[in-house]
């Protein structure tokens, strides 16, 4: 037979004390019962208070007695029958030892981790895009799905660009001479394929760019620079591609100079060789006038080479080619669009530029960037004095040349204590026993005597060097930054 209604004393409180953990009357009378189990004070075939005799005792609503009780039945915790009261479950007990048992012990999660600030060049600040602009332009290439509607807007892309070319970096181009690639690299393996003849880099030079041309399985050579750009009169004496960044040469930022510029186009005319003109930042220049494209100089000898990718975002993955009139066999496909390019982003790039939101955007970006890197530098000029600051006549990155390996060393474990990742100039030489003049040797090209001092020798620059984006410093953080670079 059921036993009497449980009549513990401490059972039941009189009145039921409040809970400050939000979980309610109900709740506690159903906690009270668990512990009174988990205790051996309530056992299994105890009659539990008749809900309107509890609530009187608990000083609560005859109703939260009932959905406390509703609780415990829903738990297999007792066992209500019309007319005959509610008693407690048999086994119970071991689900209270269970329910109200510590359990294991988890150590606690970790705390999140700090996370990375990058200041490695490549990346611009898309908060400064014009998001009504941006939308508009997206909205207006999302309506168009017919095929051939996308093919005339691609098409399309190839005459504002060839118009903005003109005005802009005063390349004088037919859109005709354009071609579109998905990104920097497909457009650099086409020509490549296509040109069949060694290639030449600058070094230190563009990672990606060596890559891209190490996949085509054709020799590639490496050229030293200084502060005046690539050096020219170590060119091989023979035909082949050669790759530079004249307006912001990646990754030490100098200009090419107009002699360098001169002479590598009398070298490219002298031995029938094309030179690739990567202008991948040319759209910001500060305080200076920007030199001449290469392209503007001698349209016959170089392939401009253009993306949006500094300018507004590398998601877009757009880039285009200008080619001389003896390049226009190139392998295209789709309006000379290049196989891969999205034909919707063209349509946006296209309606943006043709809009007036490239132009916009620039000169908004290039007022941000200005004062960012005005900012930087009084900052360098009041904590790292005696650094030696290049590459800031252009572009979106600076490098700052500590003069000393072991300085460079010390401040690239202070960002990174502080939660800053960053580059290094040296992180951009092209080593490798085939880049230091075997190769030169190994397909008949004249040993340009690279780097006399061996194989392990560093350019200007190369072993002291930090690269420094300001395009992602706000002006505000400036000096908390730069004060990172500071001798300890």
């Amino acid at each position: 037979m059921p036993r009497p209604p449980a009549q513990i004393p401490d059972l039941w409180p009189s009145p039921l004390p409040p809970r400050d953990d939000g979980r309610g009357a109900p709740q506690a009378i159903v906690d009270l019962v668990l512990d009174g189990l988990d205790r051996g004070t309530v056992h299994p075939g105890d009659r539990l208070p008749s809900s309107r005799a509890l609530a009187v005792r608990l000083e609560v609503p005859r109703g939260t007695v009932t959905v406390a009780y509703d609780t415990l039945a829903a738990l297999g915790v007792a066992r209500t029958v019309p007319g005959s009261g509610t008693t407690i479950a048999d086994g119970s007990d071991g689900l209270a030892h269970a329910l109200l048992s510590p359990g294991p012990t988890v150590p606690p999660p970790p705390p999140p981790a700090r996370p990375v600030i990058s200041l490695e060049p490549g990346l611009p600040d898309v908060a400064l895009i014009d998001e009504r602009r941006w939308r508009r332009s997206w909205r207006h290439a999302t309506r168009l799905t017919a095929p051939a509607d996308l093919d005339a807007r691609i098409a399309e892309l190839r005459v504002v660009l060839a118009a903005q070319l003109r005005r802009s970096r005063a390349v004088v181009c037919a859109p005709s001479d354009i071609r579109l690639f998905p990104g920097v690299n497909p457009a650099l393996r086409t020509i490549a394929d296509w040109f069949g003849a060694p290639i030449a880099m600058e070094d230190p030079g563009y990672r990606r760019a060596f890559d891209a041309f190490r996949a085509t399985g054709d020799r590639v050579v490496s050229v030293p620079v200084d502060d005046e750009g690539l050096v020219v009169d170590r060119l091989p004496d023979r035909r082949c591609l050669v790759y530079v960044t004249p307006a912001h040469q990646y990754p030490t930022g100098v200009r090419m100079s107009m002699s360098r510029r001169l002479a590598l186009l009398r070298w490219a005319r002298a031995t029938g060789g094309l030179v690739l003109e990567d202008d991948y930042d040319g759209e910001f220049s500060y305080d200076v006038a920007p030199l001449p494209a290469l392209h503007r100089l001698d349209p016959e000898s170089v392939v401009y080479i253009g993306t949006a990718s500094k300018a507004l975002s590398p998601l877009l993955r757009i880039a285009w080619a200008v080619l001389p009139k003896r390049c226009h066999d190139l392998p295209n496909a789709g309006n000379g669009s290049g196989a891969g390019v999205d034909g919707t982003a063209a349509t946006m790039l296209a309606h943006f530029i043709s809009s007036g939101g490239w132009d916009n955007h620039i000169a908004r970006a290039s007022r941000t960037y200005g004062a960012r890197r005005a900012a930087v530098r009084r900052a360098l000029a009041l904590h790292v004095p005696d650094a030696h600051v290049i590459g800031v006549e252009a572009g979106l990155h600076l490098t700052v040349d500590f003069r000393s390996p072991a300085a460079l060393a010390a401040v690239l474990d202070n960002l990174e204590d502080h939660g800053y990742r960053a580059s290094t100039v040296s992180a951009h030489a092209l080593q490798g026993p085939d880049l230091r003049g075997t190769r030169l040797r190994d397909t008949g090209l004249r040993d340009s005597g690279h780097r006399d001092s061996g194989p392990g020798a560093a350019g200007p620059h190369e072993r002291s060097g930090l690269l420094l984006s300001y395009a992602v410093i706000p002006e505000t953080r400036a000096d908390a930054v730069i004060r990172l670079l500071a001798p300890r």
